[in-house]
């Protein structure tokens, strides 16, 4: 089978692997090693991992800072250590939403500590962005939502340019990227950015997923500017200019190059709105 595990159960003495994960672009299964203990087998159906490729590195790097181990990796397969427990994201829709922010708030502080880890072939920022700068509209889009996105932009350029420090970053940094193990939280799925560290909990503004009205509340969304901002050591306005820029880049994601509407247009008018505070 093209896409199934049976290679990689061979090459890395695997056996009893259960599917447990869809992604779409990858499936993950649960085996066991010839020891007894447990892992989990993530393969890609592209031919690569594409980003996550240096999000393992990264991952691998901040080992000792909260990360999953990773065990072994292949072009297109990485083998991870099994962490047992529910996401942050698991945690907050469950009635905890503060402590689960507050536990991401923490985990993001222990990847950043001090010194900075070096790892080759992260993507920069620059890359990330480049292609929200040629979005193009649909007829029927709003002027509304238009003059959002083209706000949305000019921020994210200046963010760029202006750019303090680069430094590794997860890239994707959020409740349901992080499980919560009875060791303590265990971040995974790390997209391997580099650039502005005011970048990294940007995207966990719009979480925990499934929360739509939790996220809207202007009240929250102060609160999670004040907790990340601190866990980061960032400003709290430049930690909002780019929740709004990295809601408008999903925007673009979402539309395929052309933004007819979106479920998260009234999001990044909030985004926007604490931007200008």
């Amino acid at each position: 089978m093209q896409h199934g595990p049976e290679q990689f159960l061979k090459k890395w003495h695997l056996a009893d692997p259960r599917l447990v994960a869809d992604t779409g672009a990858a499936r993950v299964w649960r085996a066991k090693r010839d020891d007894g203990s447990e892992v989990a087998l993530k393969l890609y159906r592209r031919a690569d991992r594409g980003n996550e490729a240096p999000g393992c590195r990264l991952l691998a790097a901040w080992r000792n800072r909260g990360a999953v181990a990773i065990l072994a990796q292949d072009r297109r397969a990485v083998m991870m250590e099994w962490l047992e427990g529910p996401t942050l994201g698991d945690h907050a829709r469950a009635g905890n939403v503060a402590d689960a922010l507050t536990l991401l708030a923490e985990t993001a502080r222990n990847l950043h500590a001090d010194p900075i880890v070096e790892v080759s072939g992260l993507r920069p920022l620059e890359q990330v962005f480049a292609p929200l700068f040629d979005v193009g509209f649909a007829d029927q889009c709003t002027r509304p939502l238009q003059t959002d996105m083209r706000r949305a932009i000019a921020l994210a350029q200046d963010l760029l340019q202006t750019q303090p420090v680069h430094v590794p970053l997860h890239g994707d940094l959020h409740p349901d990227n992080v499980i919560l193990t009875s060791s303590g939280p265990r971040v995974i799925d790390a997209k391997g950015y580099v650039g502005d560290p005011a970048f990294e909990l940007a995207n966990a503004l719009r979480h925990p997923k499934g929360m739509p009205d939790l996220v809207r509340e202007v009240g929250q969304i102060s609160a999670c500017l004040d907790l990340y901002a601190a866990a980061m050591n960032v400003s709290r306005a430049r930690l909002a200019r780019w929740a709004a820029a990295k809601c408008a880049l999903s925007i673009f994601w979402r539309s395929g190059g052309s933004v007819e509407s979106d479920p998260e247009a009234d999001l990044l008018r909030l985004f926007l709105s604490a931007a200008d505070q």
